[in-house]
């Protein structure tokens, strides 16, 4: 059962280490929606569109590190928090937008 729960953890890491390798000069995620589902089991489609994909990607990948991906926070939680913040200067430092939208977003996870 250990041996298992290892190789899952290193399975885990290497998705990890993708994600942050993958993440954009201009702090964001410009990813396929292929593996966006390979994600988080939906396809891109299912969340709400947003005239701006990239926004909305940065914003899923931000919480699917926050939700799938927790105990490796010290691995993430940089590129979250850079992600994050160019998030909100995209939405005029509006923070309780940001909220929202994540919100919208995690219960559609």
């Amino acid at each position: 059962m250990e041996e298992k729960e290892e190789m899952r953890l290193t399975a885990d890491q290497n998705i990890v280490r993708f994600l942050i390798n993958k993440q954009k000069f201009d702090r964001l995620w410009e990813l396929d929606g292929t593996i966006i589902e390979r994600l988080n089991g939906k396809p891109l489609a299912n969340f709400a569109s947003f005239d701006n994909p990239q926004f909305l990607i940065s914003a899923l990948i931000i919480l699917i590190l926050e939700t799938h991906f927790a105990s490796l926070s010290t691995m993430w939680y940089g590129v979250v928090q850079k992600a994050r913040q160019r998030l909100l200067e995209l939405l005029g430092n509006d923070s309780k937008q940001l909220e929202s939208l994540a919100e919208s977003i995690h219960q559609q996870l």
